[in-house]
């Protein structure tokens, strides 16, 4: 019986996807601009000026991100047909070179594995993606200002409900503050990688530098993968548009960056922030991305977060979340058992 609700839940889950991701966009988002509304409010602005002066700003930066990553697609779909040329022409120079190493290569070897047009539309298909998910940003917006404006009566809800609030101690105790943790070092760790990402771009000479750099700041929030696959474009275009040296460099050039903050920085910080072992955050990843796709992947590690809280806040989960978690886990379960407040 519990097998077939189990099946019967994920199923819906998968299903409702297109309906649930805007909710959940926007759930996380008001996680974390709650802080700074509540900041304003505590300057003496009052709820109605500060909630819209928030919404103002997220919708202002969401709507700047959909206009740079719409006009780079359509500036770069202009110039598909001469990056087909150039990459014809590569093609042709790679089977040259082979004959003198006496290697028996020909331009259908390459088709048989992928035509040059296969690689752009697949450069242009993961643009495309990316506009199509910042293009629900009106839907994003409008629910993220109901949802500022009802976080006070929410908290409240929560409180009476299950004897606790969102900042509170319990199943959905600490679930804001972590997300908020973790969105925080995130965002900067991402900002990071976008920002040595495009310059890397722009110093090798790569064409749309601008929509590297965002595509690699906004692919840096997919854990694992992300940072690889926002290497995949400027480096197949570094070839086909300066050479195979340039390419070589830029590939180098992303390697370094992702080794030095994905690799080291990242998962030490946020492994001690939220209290989720490296493992589990890889296995969250391939569960949310099989759920909903590239948005579930950007969404796997507030869900796991989430999860973790709620198993950790009932008796008879409490060793689910154990297993997900850190050592940390471990200690906030210990302290939690031998306080007598929570007796």
């Amino acid at each position: 019986m519990a097998a077939a609700a189990t099946v019967v839940l994920l199923g819906g889950l998968k299903v409702s996807g297109d309906v649930l991701l805007p909710v959940l966009f926007s759930t996380f988002l008001a996680i974390a601009t709650q802080p700074v509304v509540r900041w304003l409010r505590g300057r003496g602005l009052p709820a109605a000026v500060a909630i819209p002066l928030v919404v103002v700003v997220a919708a202002a930066a969401l709507l700047g991100l959909t206009a740079v990553v719409a006009t780079s697609v359509r500036s770069f779909t202009v110039e598909i047909g001469r990056y087909e040329m150039q990459l014809d022409a590569l093609v042709a120079n790679v089977t040259d070179r082979a004959a003198v190493w006496g290697l028996e290569v020909t331009p259908d070897d390459f088709s048989e594995l992928m035509t040059p047009a296969d690689v752009m539309d697949l450069v242009g298909s993961t643009l495309t993606a990316v506009f199509r998910v910042l293009g629900r940003t009106l839907v994003v917006v409008i629910m993220l200002t109901f949802m500022l404006i009802e976080a006070t009566d929410i908290e409240e809800k929560l409180r009476f409900a299950f004897g606790t609030g969102i900042g509170g101690d319990g199943a959905f105790g600490g679930v804001g503050e972590r997300v908020q943790r973790y969105l925080l070092i995130k965002s900067v760790v991402s900002l990071i990688t976008g920002v040595l990402a495009g310059l890397a771009c722009r110093v090798i000479g790569i064409d749309f530098w601008l929509l590297w750099g965002l595509l690699a700041f906004l692919l840096n929030y997919i854990p694992t993968i992300g940072s690889i696959v926002a290497a995949v474009p400027p480096v197949l275009l570094a070839a086909v548009q300066l050479g195979w040296p340039q390419a070589v460099g830029c590939a180098v050039a992303y390697a370094s960056i992702n080794v030095m903050l994905g690799n080291f920085l990242e998962p030490r910080i946020l492994g001690q922030s939220l209290g989720l072992s490296p493992l589990v955050v890889f296995l969250s990843l391939l569960f949310w991305g099989w759920m909903w796709g590239p948005a579930g992947m950007l969404l796997c590690v507030p869900m796991t977060v989430v999860v973790q809280l709620v198993l950790e806040g009932s008796d008879e989960t409490r060793w689910i979340a154990v297993l997900l978690g850190s050592p940390r886990v471990i200690r906030r379960v210990t302290e939690a058992a031998q306080d007598p407040s929570t007796q």
